[in-house]
């Protein structure tokens, strides 16, 4: 397994440098949720019940402790390569007290693997193909990955520029190379800036 540390993105990965941490609060813009809202992801997610749920690339754990406080039932574990993101994500669960949330760095989600349901938001055009088959590594059998990340082929007024992110069919062959199957493209109005796409193992 491939050490996630650095922070130059290695073959495969479309964006120069990660998401930097200095950057955090843009994660928490409430105008966010017009583009990118909550409760439509983990709808997507579709996690069923007290299934293993992997937050991979977490961020500030905006979408983690949101699954983890509407579904109780669930073990959530939250993962980024950045510890200073992870140590935003542990204040947060302390301050809002649930219970079923973990904060991992990337030997303890390789522990707590395998999971039921892996959340990849923004993230594929960041990782790298070695991280992209870790990630895929740690699915359950029957488990699936919802891959959420900006379409480079959308004009849109925010996020990376085009050339930093994949277009659909881009993402579809990286993960398919990644051994992921059954990969199934999902449209949906509410996510205008992003495509989708669920894929199992």
């Amino acid at each position: 397994m491939h050490d996630h540390r650095h922070h130059k993105p290695g073959e495969g990965a479309k964006q120069p440098e990660i998401f930097s941490h200095e950057r955090a609060a843009v994660l928490d813009e409430p105008e966010r949720e017009q583009w990118l809202p909550t409760p439509a992801l983990l709808e997507l997610l579709a996690a069923p019940a007290r299934a293993c749920v992997l937050d991979f690339g977490t961020g500030t754990g905006r979408y983690a402790l949101a699954l983890a406080q509407a579904r109780r039932d669930l073990r959530v574990v939250a993962y980024d390569v950045q510890p200073e993101m992870l140590d935003i994500v542990r204040r947060r669960a302390a301050e809002s007290r649930v219970a079923n949330l973990d904060v991992a760095d990337w030997a303890d989600a390789q522990r707590r693997a395998p999971y039921d349901r892996i959340l990849a938001l923004n993230v594929l055009h960041e990782i790298d193909n070695a991280t992209l088959r870790d990630l895929a590594s740690l699915l359950a059998p029957g488990g699936s990955v919802l891959v959420v990340d900006w379409d480079a082929t959308i004009d849109r007024p925010t996020g990376p520029p085009a050339e930093h992110v994949h277009s659909p069919p881009e993402a579809q062959n990286r993960l398919t190379r990644s051994g992921l199957e059954r990969i199934e493209r999902i449209g949906d109005a509410r996510f205008p800036y992003h495509f989708i796409l669920r894929a199992s193992r």
